[in-house]
């Protein structure tokens, strides 16, 4: 026989082991993609394989919002510890329809706690295929209203929507929006207004586009045409048509193809008046939108590297503008050691919107430089690439004192991250080369 003690702490225990059933209930069966996979099983495989499939389980996002490093130990580096723990807009793109759910009830959504324990299913089927329309648009100021209840525009429930006219399916009613074949849907997520638009990627593309300096929608670079024709969905019993159609595999900055193809590297070394002059042009030709785009933390490094025949490398002596900034990774300050990706201070360029904060108490009262939009106080530099506007840039080295053979190599690399943050982080360095040049002199 049970007490009254022992009565309590067993209902409360059961209570207890029940709360993950409890958060797991919560979710509806029906919006997984998993559901959606049942059916559309090509369409899933690429989604599931996609940055936006994986993105509820990206570290790197949660670690950066909740401002801690890869260990779980706060390290004060982040939106909640620089922003005092206020839930901010970070969940708007990330678990979308659990923000517009709780926006309804007047509620704000912590994306940490979403990510940990699973709260949403993220950037999913259910959620891309429930909008009708996009509204997007600027106030009186030109700031663009960019949170997700503001420009998403969801239809009835239990109707999906798409880009065909002729879709038909037997378990959800289907409706075309010409809004899936437009730049517009994506803007949703790829615009993001704090003091500064710190996301830009669709105010980018639209200049361009409008300007003539690209023909494409964002849907024609990051879903490309599949090859021959496919079947949308497998329903037993059901005799789907094949159509020409698109990847759901969102190829982005992360795929070595797309980063092949966004630039072009021209490299003309010269000796002239008794020195090495360096000429190099770095021009966007294959990105409707500034490069890099996406969050303010991204760059592109431009390295020169100018030896003599044994490899020493040569004296820079041109103008201090040459040379990377500290962001391009300056080594330990206590020990002052350097690792080989450590490239602060040496011969090149770094193409980057970077922004400062206003002076922070735990930083010694001193901004910090290279943060994120949500800490953006001032621009330092913009120098992202925009489409179809070479970028020149000239370096100047002492010759050899020996004479001989000079070697020149141009590189141009791709940073999710400035060095020093992935340090302080404890991130692994994501750094993904896009191209190089290399030429030999025999002044």
């Amino acid at each position: 026989m049970t007490t009254h003690i022992q009565r309590g702490f067993l209902l409360f225990l059961s209570f207890w082991l029940i709360q993950p059933l409890i958060a797991q209930a919560a979710l509806d069966p029906a919006k997984d993609p998993k559901y959606c996979g049942s059916c559309h099983k090509r369409i899933y495989k690429e989604w599931s394989q996609s940055l936006m499939g994986q993105d509820l389980n990206n570290p790197i996002v949660y670690q950066f919002y909740t401002g801690t490093n890869p260990q779980g130990k706060k390290d004060g580096l982040g939106f909640q510890p620089m922003m005092h723990g206020k839930k901010g807009d970070c969940a708007d793109c990330h678990v979308p329809e659990l923000v517009l759910e709780k926006h309804a009830k007047g509620e704000e959504v912590d994306l940490g706690i979403a990510m940990k324990q699973k709260l949403d299913y993220g950037i999913s089927c259910h959620f891309c295929h429930s909008v009708a329309d996009v509204d997007i648009r600027k106030d009186s100021d030109g700031r663009y209203h960019t949170r997700i209840f503001e420009t998403a525009k969801l239809g009835p429930p239990g109707t999906f929507h798409g880009p065909r006219a002729d879709a038909r399916a037997p378990v959800h009613g289907s409706k075309q929006s010409e809004v899936f074949k437009q730049s517009r849907f994506c803007a949703m997520c790829h615009l993001n207004q704090e003091k500064f638009l710190s996301i830009s990627q669709y105010d980018d593309w639209k200049q361009a586009y409008e300007s003539g300096k690209t023909d494409k929608t964002c849907q024609e670079c990051h879903m490309p045409l599949l090859p021959g024709k496919h079947k949308l969905a497998t329903v037993e019993g059901l005799d789907t048509p094949e159509r020409v159609t698109r990847a759901h595999s969102f190829v982005g900055a992360h795929d070595p193809a797309m980063l092949r193809k966004a630039l072009t590297l021209d490299l003309k070394p010269r000796v002239q008046d008794g020195k090495l002059v360096v000429e190099t042009t770095v021009e966007n030709v294959g990105a409707g939108h500034k490069v890099p785009g996406s969050g303010p933390i991204r760059n592109v490094i431009l390295k020169i590297d100018a030896t003599d025949a044994s490899g020493k490398p040569l004296h820079y002596i041109g103008d201090k503008r040459g040379l990377l900034p500290p962001l391009a990774g300056f080594g330990n300050p206590k020990t002052g050691q350097r690792d080989p990706n450590d490239w602060g201070g040496m011969p090149g360029k770094m193409y980057a919107k970077v922004y400062r904060s206003k002076p922070i108490p735990k930083m010694g009262n001193k901004p910090m430089v290279g943060v994120g939009g949500f800490l953006a106080d001032a621009v330092v530099f913009d120098t992202a690439l925009k489409p179809k506007e070479p970028d020149h840039a000239r370096f100047v080295f002492a010759l050899p004192e020996n004479g001989g053979e000079i070697h020149v190599k141009a590189r141009l690399v791709y940073r999710d991250a400035f060095k020093p943050l992935s340090d302080r982080k404890g991130w692994k360095l994501a750094q993904r080369e896009m191209l190089s040049k290399s030429q030999t002199l025999k002044p």
